[in-house]
């Protein structure tokens, strides 16, 4: 099994071993940083089939073989793509627990998720996608999300007071929700309001948490 394999086992890693700092210099890593920016605007308008190394060279002005010094595949860059949007979101539930314990605070840090998602929402189907045909990502983009979801229920029966049943379970359908209303609010641009949308999905997440 090969180094990245063995990284996969755990769920997308947070500190890819072609990123570290120890590895790349300042310069390197302003390059790899860029590359990673561009493939996720390039995986949210063509999904990760439509996805081609040639396409996030030419948005992130760069030459193909500038991005082979860093990423051998497509699945590469994915998978860095992937580590740094786990790494934002576990920074991010860590909030939770504080925003939690209030209503109000709830929904700023639903509004804080969405602007989230605005940035490494396309991570979400692009794995999707990808994790059709490639057995090893699906396994560690799942327990990557499952982990996700157990910390947020975590997170937020601590902001609360109040125990969850069966944490993975209602993380990941509070998280899916909040993807999903995401994603449609994109889409219904006109006819929703995104704070409107914030607010009912935070009062959601307020209710389920107390029923």
């Amino acid at each position: 099994m090969s180094r990245r394999s063995k990284s996969l086992d755990a769920g997308f890693p947070t500190d890819v071993p072609i990123r570290r700092g120890d590895d790349l210099g300042p310069k390197a890593q302003r390059t790899v940083e860029r590359i990673i920016e561009s493939a996720r605007g390039v995986f949210l308008t063509n999904g990760y089939a439509g996805t081609t190394i040639d396409e996030i060279a030419r948005v992130a002005e760069l030459s193909r073989g500038s991005i082979y010094t860093y990423f051998p595949t497509k699945r590469d860059v994915l998978v860095a793509v992937g580590a740094d949007s786990v790494r934002a979101t576990e920074s991010l539930i860590v909030d939770l627990g504080r925003l939690g314990r209030t209503r109000k605070g709830l929904n700023e840090w639903v509004a804080t998720y969405f602007a989230f998602l605005d940035v490494h929402g396309a991570f979400a189907f692009a794995w999707t996608e990808a994790a059709q045909n490639d057995e090893e990502i699906r396994i560690a983009g799942m327990k990557g999300h499952l982990r996700v979801c157990r910390d947020f229920s975590r997170r937020l029966a601590e902001a609360t007071g109040r125990p969850i049943d069966d944490p993975e379970t209602f993380g990941l359908t509070m998280i899916s929700m909040l993807e999903r209303l995401w994603s449609y609010g994109s889409l219904y641009s006109g006819r929703t309001r995104r704070d409107v949308v914030i607010d009912r999905a935070a009062l959601t997440i307020w209710t389920a948490v107390r029923a």
